[in-house]
């Protein structure tokens, strides 16, 4: 890692947090609300030391306490894409063809993360010193194997930068190269011009596809062929019914496979850091030591402080598609 502050000092941090109205039926910790999640990010945006552009990306009808403080504080986008998917490939779209300095850090949030107050701080810090950095993460654990084979990547045993050999300090935050994250990261303005189809093709992979786009951008192959083989010959193995839909996802799969084959100036970078910056509100909390309990707690009081009530509410279940 080198100093490359002076290329990247004038990044600017643009955050599109996507939201929607449903729960899903995950186990989630007792803390937990979208609406604290919302004011942890504000928080973490007003301590940042910067004036990161924040564009709220509203998939259906919104609460009105929480549209009330996307109001006040960015720019409000209603669409009606129906599912999780649709939702991320309009915002991936919108992204890549808005006129911002290819160096600018896109910062693609999910609504249900709680955020660490300094979050936004540490990450734009690591942004303009990691000058190989395409995708960046505050969420996610496993460190890449640098060694492993591209067609069989591995992770090293142990989560967060316990075994990494040179992670790169900054500010107190260990920064490395990562395996997979959810779909809250952060990537390069330019980069994301680039692989804007790509990304927007990777959600119909099926399964966990965040961390199937993860593997490909880097170059990484994201399925086995056995894996594959299996699809495409279902007979035999499940019922008739399954074929049709087992045959497509394969050759989907196959062609995913074929794009990882990238050359090597469009393999992408991801780092993830430790301790994580953002926690992702399910059950267990994995991947970091740190208090979330507590940290939730602070988030309410701050934003009690703003005569902002958080209440615990119940869950119910979520009729939107994934």
């Amino acid at each position: 890692m080198t100093d490359n502050s002076h290329v990247r000092s004038t990044a600017r941090l643009r955050i599109i947090y996507r939201s929607h109205s449903g729960e899903n039926v995950k186990t989630r910790p007792p803390y937990y609300s979208k609406l604290l999640g919302l004011c942890s990010l504000l928080r973490a945006v007003e301590e940042s030391g910067s004036s990161p552009q924040v564009i709220f990306w509203n998939d259906g009808p919104i609460s009105a306490d929480r549209m009330a403080l996307m109001r006040e504080h960015g720019e409000v986008v209603q669409i009606d894409g129906g599912s999780n998917r649709r939702s991320y490939r309009a915002a991936i779209d919108m992204a890549a063809r808005s006129d911002w300095h290819p160096d600018d850090l896109i910062w693609f949030a999910e609504d249900d993360y709680l955020y660490r107050p300094e979050a936004f701080r540490m990450l734009m810090s690591a942004w303009r010193r990691l000058e190989d950095a395409d995708f960046m993460s505050m969420y996610g654990g496993l460190a890449l194997d640098l060694a492993s084979p591209r067609n069989e990547p591995r992770a090293l045993p142990r989560l967060g930068a316990v075994n990494v050999p040179y992670p790169a300090e900054i500010d107190g935050t260990n920064w490395f190269r990562g395996v997979s994250t959810t779909s809250t990261f952060g990537v390069r303005h330019a980069v994301l011009r680039e692989d804007r189809r790509l990304l927007r093709a990777l959600p119909y992979s099926g399964g966990s596809w965040d961390h199937t786009t993860c593997l490909t951008v880097q170059g990484l192959q994201p399925f086995t062929w056995t894996e594959i083989g299996a699809e495409l010959v279902p007979f035999g193995s499940m019922p008739a019914a399954r074929w049709p839909a087992a045959i497509a996802r394969g050759a989907v799969r196959t062609g995913v496979n074929l794009r990882s084959r990238r050359t090597m100036e469009h393999c992408r970078t991801l780092y993830l850091c430790d301790p994580v910056g953002a926690l992702h509100m399910e059950m267990p909390a994995e991947g970091s030591a740190l208090d979330w309990e507590a940290l939730a707690g602070d988030a309410r009081a701050w934003a009690q402080a703003r005569g902002i009530s958080v209440p615990l509410v119940p869950l119910e279940p979520s009729t939107l598609p994934g």
